[in-house]
């Protein structure tokens, strides 16, 4: 499993995303849980208009490509 939030004061979910990873990692699951401290929870639609988050959707693809065995495929 592979997150992301946001992680300032101001992000209502940034706990139950850490609760959320916490509880996937203990029964068993592969979590990757990344912090954007700059974000908010609707962040990604920042895409294509801020760099920390066309970065984390680079992050988010470069790890859904890499479970599907699609590793090799160039980013778009």
């Amino acid at each position: 499993m592979h997150s992301h939030s946001g992680g300032t004061a101001y992000e209502m979910l940034v706990g139950e995303a850490i609760e959320f990873a916490k509880r996937a990692k203990d029964a068993g699951v592969d979590v990757s849980l990344h912090s954007l401290p700059e974000g908010q929870h609707n962040f990604i639609l920042g895409a294509r208009r801020v760099p920390e988050v066309n970065q984390a959707i680079e992050e988010i693809g470069g790890w859904l490509r890499s479970k599907l065995g699609l590793a090799a495929l160039a980013a778009a």
